[in-house]
């Protein structure tokens, strides 16, 4: 008896066939089954929630302490500055308010709290500081040899609590008392006088910071202050006449003058070598570019920092200068080749003569409004620099 086999029923492709998907289907429903076991599992163990507890507190505690730490570095960036401009007001009732206005502003919720305000500056009320904590709250490297101030800050929340809450850390098992925790940080910055980097491309001599300093003795106020006319002085342009009387400078080096032109790396810009030398150009023309720098300094009669040499080799183009240090210098006016205005202080030129080439102004004391290495001597410019 012939027979006919029914036909076999096939999947359309790419679907998978009704017994297929009866596998499939048992097996993801084995696989959910499984996942919430291993949940429940972790879950009961306390692995889930310390796991939690880990990402999110411990994370929590990095964002305070970096936020403590900017706060740090902006407060004592501002006491610093308030310190190496005047010893009288260095003190800690003066400091607290300065220092505890920039370390809010850097708290997210607008509040912490300023534990230490410290240093090292002669003649001042700061306190010596504290022994550092042995954790991460420690300001990093040794306190410098000079003058500086350090600021530690610690968590403080605007309700006036000093812990820090936590999120999950509490729930773990042996745990429960946990209430939070207190985050420190710490920040240094020194102050003294800048190493010769880079300046105007115009230098005086040290005769003449000299003479007009009273060896650093007499400095007359920086602007917005200004002294009475009269105090302003005229400094002559190197190797001629008005130079007169600078003793020699160091041996192999030739008489330094009144000032010079450096080479210019930028727009009125000198760069000066590790050895402190630069090259410059005893001639009297100035450059277009330092013709509107002396412009821009002498209508803003804002302080200007310039390199003061202690020698010179060489003469015309091929001059070397050796820049000492770098001093805090007003420009009051000058008179140069088909270029001067009269002192803003005097009213009048102070050169001898028209044919003579000179600057106008006189030394004083600022603060330098970029960070850098210090290690220069006094000559007027303060740097204030992160140490730590």
């Amino acid at each position: 008896m012939l027979r006919l086999n029914r036909p076999t029923a096939t999947a359309a492709p790419g679907r998978p066939s009704t017994t297929r998907r009866g596998i499939l289907h048992s097996v993801r429903g084995d696989d959910r089954g499984a996942v919430a076991t291993i949940v429940a599992i972790l879950l009961a163990g306390g692995v889930l929630l310390g796991m939690g507890a880990l990402v999110l507190d411990v994370g929590k505690l990095y964002v305070e302490r970096e936020e403590l730490q900017s706060g740090a570095d902006a407060a004592v960036m501002a006491v610093a500055k308030e310190c190496a401009q005047s010893t009288v007001g260095c003190v800690v009732s003066l400091l607290d308010g300065t220092a505890q206005y920039y370390a809010n502003e850097n708290a997210k919720d607008g509040a912490s709290r300023v534990s230490v305000i410290c240093g090292r500056l002669a003649d001042s009320g700061l306190p010596a500081c504290p022994d550092q904590p042995d954790n991460l709250t420690r300001c990093v490297n040794d306190p410098p040899d000079g003058e500086y101030i350090e600021v530690r800050t610690t968590t403080e929340l605007s309700d006036g609590s000093t812990l820090l809450p936590p999120i999950l850390a509490q729930t773990l098992l042996g745990n429960e008392g946990y209430e939070g925790s207190t985050v420190g940080a710490c920040a240094r910055a020194a102050f003294g006088p800048p190493e010769p980097a880079r300046g105007l491309a115009v230098t005086l001599s040290m005769c003449e910071w000299e003479k007009l300093t009273g060896v650093g003795t007499v400095y007359p106020d920086s602007p917005p202050s200004y002294p009475p006319a009269g105090t302003d002085k005229p400094i002559y342009l190197h190797a001629t006449d008005g130079a007169e009387g600078c003793p020699a400078g160091p041996s192999g080096w030739d008489e330094p003058g009144g000032f010079g032109w450096l080479d210019e790396s930028g727009p009125c810009e000198a760069t000066i070598n590790e050895d402190g030398t630069v090259g410059g150009n005893t001639g009297v023309s100035s450059t277009d570019t330092c013709q509107t720098a002396l412009k821009s300094y002498y209508d803003s009669r804002e302080v200007l920092f310039i390199p003061v040499f202690d020698g010179v080799q060489g003469s015309g183009a091929s001059t070397t200068y050796h820049i000492a240090g770098m001093a805090a210098f007003v420009l009051t006016g000058y008179r140069l080749p088909a270029f001067g205005e009269k002192s803003w202080l005097s009213g009048t030129h102070l050169c001898k003569s028209a044919s003579e080439k000179c600057l106008y102004g006189y030394f004083t004391q600022a603060l330098m409004p970029v960070t850098g290495p210090i290690g220069g001597p006094e000559l007027g410019a303060t740097v204030v620099t992160l140490v730590g």
